[in-house]
């Protein structure tokens, strides 16, 4: 590897090892507060699923923790009568891709929300929602009286209460009613389920909101953030923000330590807000609706080494009209840019947009996922997938590559000549420099040769790492089994007992493969023993560097360097010399 190779390499790592702490230090997040002040302090626990309150298996008998029984009359009147303890009853869907329970409390609270096609490390459905972390959908508003009203703290009257469990094919839906009677005035939510959606529309209907809401207004969101579904936690919640697109302009917040934030309240119509984690999402999307603004917070809650970020995000509603009648889609699914771009509504921007660094290539990212799928339509293995990747990106960029290889191959022959001129003219820098230029020219060399190819590839480059790092349809893809069974992850043979600076616990056998082929490449164009040293000083970096990088990035690179090392063979085979003119 020649010294513009490795410049070339140096300037990648350490563009892509710098880019999020400049982007920190350039755009400073704006500082925001809490919704819920009640819930902030609580511990955010990771809560696996329990076989007894899931509908995954659809040929087994459900076991019910709790007794369903019949509303009473009590249910239908005023709100501020019924004790808060009133026994729940519970409903459970399960469709093709999500199995949730939902309670007559709040008019259909969601207890928890599971996607069944994607899996955590440990083999169990992703939690989207679970009612032991304290998060989920919420609903509040200040009544004409000046009490503030919670409606997931109270019971509905539902128009299924006969029924228990519900299964939904792919192409079915079930919509489910739930009444209740606050100051005498009647409140309605409508919940419709999909068999193939990971959303739910919601619908809420005030008969005379005028003399019910303080102000006419109320707020819907999200409170709790998400949970993590990852091994790597700490990197997982790196990911984590809150959205707000309003005016087709999207808000972003993040927080950044572990203490509650003041509020912050955007005023303007809002077109959908969301909350991610590096691969899941959930929104709230109204559906013309008067908002009149946004209302984001949250607390970062430290467990350990790894910050938490329970983001609380509302949109504020004002009523108009009465009777009123609300509808909402809310999404609670994977960051797949295949399935937020059939929305229309401008979701699909967040897929690899975290931050600065992802924004700036993303116009290159979102076509490389896009030949992945493809492929993988015809290869149904992404680790075979990324092969093929590999090749195919060789073969685009071969043209670069050649040129740069010629280059270094004429800059190397010419080394006698330019020694000599150093010797002649070491004494006169500019009249050295002069000959040097007039050396070149005579044999038609190009001194940045070596390295501008190398520098061209540099957005393809970055975009491929952001791709293999963040994209979801690598995530849980197994290529090896018993090896390499997550693209996504690390392909870790065993833990060390220590961890060591850069390179961490994990011991993986791909930074190897890969630090391997780069030190038998360089080796291969390795012109200047005073070289020697890079040989194996550049490649020791990277393996400490790319270790606790995903398997999949691994894969490509070190397929890459082979793929570079045959290309040199068949060049250095073809015997093509250069006369030195003297």
């Amino acid at each position: 590897m020649d010294k513009n190779t490795i410049l070339a390499i140096i300037i990648i790592t350490i563009i892509i090892l710098l880019l999020p702490t400049y982007y920190k230090l350039i755009y400073q997040e704006p500082e925001i507060s809490v919704v819920r002040n009640d819930s902030d302090s609580a511990k955010y626990e990771q809560s696996s699923p329990k076989e007894d309150e899931m509908v995954i298996d659809e040929t087994r008998e459900v076991k019910e923790s709790y007794d369903i029984q019949p509303e009473s009359e009590t249910t239908k009147a005023d709100i501020f009568s019924i004790d808060e303890d009133t026994v729940q009853s519970f409903l459970e869907i399960s469709t093709p891709l999500i199995s949730t329970k939902i309670s007559s409390k709040g008019g259909g609270k969601i207890i928890y929300w599971y996607l069944k096609k994607y899996k955590t490390w440990l083999d169990e459905p992703v939690l989207i929602i679970d009612e032991k972390t304290g998060n989920g959908l919420e609903i509040n508003f200040l009544t004409t009286n000046g009490e503030k009203v919670d409606l997931n703290m109270y019971n509905f009257f539902c128009d299924k209460k006969q029924e228990r469990r519900f299964i939904l094919q792919q192409s079915d839906s079930l919509s489910i009613n739930y009444t209740i009677e606050i100051l005498g005035i009647p409140l309605e939510k409508r919940i419709t389920f999909y068999g193939d959606k990971y959303h739910i529309d919601l619908q809420i209907s005030i008969a005379h909101p005028n003399q019910l809401l303080l102000n006419n207004e109320y707020q819907i969101g999200w409170i709790g953030g998400l949970p993590s579904n990852e091994e790597n936690i700490e990197e997982d919640y790196t990911y984590s923000e809150a959205y707000a697109s309003m005016g087709d302009e999207i808000e972003d917040f993040s927080i950044e330590s572990d203490e509650v934030i003041d509020d912050k309240t955007l005023i303007g119509n809002t077109d959908w807000i969301a909350i991610r984690t590096k691969y899941f999402l959930s929104a709230i999307v109204p559906r013309e609706i008067q908002t009149i603004g946004t209302t984001i917070g949250g607390s970062g809650v430290k467990m350990g080494d790894v910050l938490q970020r329970r983001y609380n995000a509302f949109i504020n509603i004002l009523k108009m009209s009465s009777p009123s009648n609300d509808s909402y889609r809310v999404y609670l699914g994977p960051l797949d840019y295949s399935i937020l771009s059939d929305y229309e509504n401008g979701l699909d921007d967040l897929v690899l947009s975290h931050g600065w660094y992802e924004r700036t290539f993303r116009a290159i990212s979102l076509p490389i996922v896009a030949l992945l799928k493809f492929l993988y339509i015809f290869i149904p293995n992404y680790g075979i997938v990324i092969v093929i990747f590999s090749i195919l990106v060789k073969i685009v960029v071969y043209p670069l590559t050649k040129k740069s290889y010629k280059s270094m191959k004429e800059m190397s022959r010419v080394q006698p000549l330019l020694a000599e001129l150093r010797e002649k003219y070491k004494g006169d820098p500019q009249r050295l420099n002069k000959e040097t230029m007039k050396l070149y020219k005579e044999h038609g060399i190009n001194p940045l040769g070596g390295c501008l190819p190398m520098l061209l590839q540099l957005p393809l480059l970055a975009a491929l790492f952001i791709v293999f790092r963040s994209t979801i349809q690598l995530r849980g893809a197994s290529f090896i089994p018993g090896w390499i069974d997550d693209l996504s992850r690390p392909d870790t043979i065993f833990n060390l007992p220590f961890s060591l600076p850069l390179y961490g616990d994990q011991f993986n056998l791909l930074p190897i493969f890969m630090a391997g082929s780069m030190i038998f490449q360089s080796k291969m164009t390795m012109q200047d023993p005073k070289q020697k040293a890079m040989v194996y000083l550049m490649p020791v970096f990277m393996l400490l560097i790319f270790n606790q990088f995903p398997s999949g990035l691994n894969l490509y690179y070190t397929l890459f360097n082979v793929l570079t090392i045959i290309q040199q063979k068949i060049t250095d085979n073809k015997g093509a010399t250069i006369k030195v003119k003297k």
